[in-house]
């Protein structure tokens, strides 16, 4: 259970590295979005990529459980909101697969880790 634990909080970690870095350095294309948009797109981008670091700081601590509830519920929030956005566009694969992703593993890592406190095993 720790293993999946550390495991998936490494994966986030690294997804949000990435990803917050993409969207933090983007080009930025007048004719697709305002500067408002953009701004706040690059803000977002930034804090999730910062959050990285608590994932990086969790996967080795994980008996830290304030953090690691709160990643857990920013996260599947995350998924929620996502699943609910599919009334605008069609679902695709992939779509669906950030949405398992988000939604399955977090209630799963909530679970083991209160398992793991509950037994002194954290």
């Amino acid at each position: 259970m720790l293993l999946f634990i550390r495991v998936f909080l490494v994966l986030y970690g690294l997804i949000a590295a990435a990803t917050g870095f993409m969207g933090a350095t983007a080009k930025y294309n007048s004719a697709v979005t305002d500067p408002m948009t953009d701004n706040n797109h690059r803000y977002v981008a930034a804090i999730w990529m910062a959050t990285s670091l608590a994932f990086f700081y969790v996967a080795w601590n994980p008996s830290e459980t304030a953090l690691f509830r709160f990643l857990m519920v920013a996260v599947f929030i995350g998924g929620l909101v996502r699943a609910a956005a599919l009334v605008n566009y069609p679902a695709t694969p992939f779509f669906i697969f950030l949405i398992l992703i988000e939604l399955i593993p977090t209630t799963l890592m909530l679970w083991f880790q209160a398992k793991l406190l509950n037994s002194g095993s954290l």
